[in-house]
């Protein structure tokens, strides 16, 4: 019986397949993430457009308009593989990213 649920959880995590957003897609990994990310969303872009993007792409967002930090989780729930992309910015008072950071988190 414990044989039998080993290679059920076994099976289970050998099909896990980390789950990504189209903005974190076919890149190789996190580095390859960031480096898009500086490409496509560089400091002086618009961060409505970055905004844009996140929403239509299923980011949820989290704002302060004091020190103008934004973050965007996508945090889909494929378990048992746990992934995870993570975009946080500061935009300047004109909506220009002043500064970005992205992380692109996987369980293989």
């Amino acid at each position: 019986m414990r044989l039998l649920s080993f290679l059920s959880l076994a099976a289970a995590l050998a099909s896990c397949a980390p789950e990504f957003p189209p903005i974190a897609a076919g890149v190789p990994g996190d580095q390859g993430f960031k480096a898009r990310i500086a490409r496509n969303h560089p400091p002086g872009s618009s961060a409505k457009w970055l905004r844009d993007e996140l929403i239509r792409e299923g980011f949820t967002l989290y704002s302060d308009p004091v020190t103008r930090l934004n973050s965007a989780l996508f945090n889909p729930e494929n378990l048992p593989c746990f992934s995870e992309t993570r975009i946080d910015w500061q935009e300047d008072r004109r909506g220009r990213i002043t500064r970005i950071q992205a992380q692109r988190n996987d369980c293989t």
